[in-house]
């Protein structure tokens, strides 16, 4: 395991605001994100657009014009089996 994986959570009463705020945007994308994600795959996989198992290739990008930040993610999604 990494030192990362291994370190203790910090507990909420324990962080300053700035990682609370943090850790609130992050979980609030993250949970919104694979909710319409999820959605929006199942649905592609019960119309036909694609079939379970089919690769899709997504890109994110965070912006905060404010700070001059960008950041990219990319990935390979898989449609999932029909219900």
């Amino acid at each position: 395991m990494s030192d990362q994986q291994n370190k203790p959570k910090t507990p909420m009463a324990d962080m300053s605001e700035s990682e609370i705020a943090m850790r609130k945007f992050l979980k609030a994308l993250g949970v919104t994100t694979h909710q319409k994600l999820e959605a929006a795959l199942a649905e592609a996989v019960v119309s036909g657009d694609m079939k379970s198992g089919d690769a899709l290739e997504i890109n994110a990008t965070i912006n905060i014009p404010a700070l001059d930040f960008s950041h990219d993610v990319s990935a390979t999604l898989i449609a999932p089996d029909q219900e």
